[in-house]
């Protein structure tokens, strides 16, 4: 029901490309739906009214009168979209959808995490919105894209997750960069229709058509992009970097003690200034993604190497360097 409502117009004899009118379908209106091709207020008098029903008598405003009658013809178009599970390598999964022609975003209120379920399991070309649980499930990537493939970002999952109002949270890449930026986004607690996602920071994007997640029914306008771009879904996968043994470098015998993984946003939770005391997340390995640490304090040893995952950036330091006190010292 609409009462001098914007409505979505794909194509018409006066523009050839979607755009919005405001038509009345009111509750008990029997006459109504009142569609023209453009605002109603604006279409009223000058021919370009196209339905009214109950046997509502026509002026001569109304195009009928010279232009051999009035007809309403139905289709079920299918507009064949493509794969982006194939997109960055592959891997992805489609676990939430909405359609084109809802008007609204995700029905979901869970905050991306994935306890939402809906409407079944579907694919990227229903035409009813849906949802499938993927908490629980293994994995460190989202990528948020149109149906069309056209916009979308590939985001660690470690940067949705989290509460933030215009907050700094790194993409990996988008259809817009191809490599690691920030964009400001909001993910704010009780707020049931964020997190709100954007190519680039909110503000420059809401109005931009680079919209890409918005929950909980929230209407769509004209400025968000899956009105013309085949929806909005979600993707997940667990991308697995294989990364080199550092363990070899300089003769070898070098033993893993402590790991943070990329994508968490925050160094080690250590606070044991390396004296080794600390332990947490188990015993895990460099492919890790979760911070973790075991106890070394009573372990012999005269070197720490300090290196990144892919083994590029290192320093090997005698142990007797790092420990001590020392403020701005050599």
């Amino acid at each position: 029901w609409y009462s001098n409502g914007q409505r979505r117009i794909l194509k018409s004899s006066v523009r050839g490309s979607p755009y919005f009118a405001r038509w009345y379908r009111r509750k008990g209106v029997r006459h109504d739906p009142h569609l023209t091709l453009r605002d109603y207020r604006y279409s009223v008098n000058r021919k370009e009214q196209l339905y009214l029903g109950n046997n509502v008598g026509a002026n001569r405003h109304q195009p009928q009168w010279s232009h051999g009658g009035a007809d309403v013809y139905i289709r079920n178009k299918v507009v064949k979209l493509p794969d982006c599970t194939k997109m960055d390598g592959g891997g992805w999964k489609l676990v939430r959808h909405v359609p084109a022609d809802t008007g609204r975003w995700h029905p979901a209120a869970d905050q991306l995490r994935g306890t939402a379920t809906y409407g079944g399991k579907g694919t990227k070309q229903s035409q009813h919105p849906w949802s499938i649980r993927y908490a629980g499930t293994r994995f460190n990537e989202f990528m948020f894209a149109t149906g069309d493939c056209k916009r979308w970002m590939i985001v660690p999952r470690t940067s949705v997750l989290g509460w933030y109002s215009n907050g700094q949270r790194r993409i990996l890449k988008s259809s817009v960069r191809g490599s690691p930026y920030l964009a400001r986004w909001y993910r704010r607690k009780g707020v049931r229709h964020d997190p709100h996602l954007t190519l680039r920071d909110y503000r420059y994007s809401v109005n931009r058509k680079e919209q890409l997640y918005l929950g909980n029914n929230v209407g769509a306008n004209r400025h968000q992009p899956q009105w013309s771009h085949g929806g909005a879904d979600v993707y997940i996968r667990n991308k697995v970097v294989k990364l080199p043994d550092c363990t070899k470098m300089d003769g070898g015998g070098w033993k893993l003690v402590r790991h943070v993984p990329a994508d968490t946003g925050r160094w080690h939770p250590a606070a044991d200034q390396l004296r080794g005391t600390a332990t947490y997340g188990g015993k895990g390995t460099k492919q890790s993604q979760h911070p973790w640490s075991i106890r070394y304090a009573g372990t012999r040893f005269n070197e720490f190497m300090f290196a990144t995952g892919d083994c590029k950036r290192w320093m090997i330091v005698p142990r007797t360097s790092v420990l001590g006190w020392y403020s701005n010292g050599q």
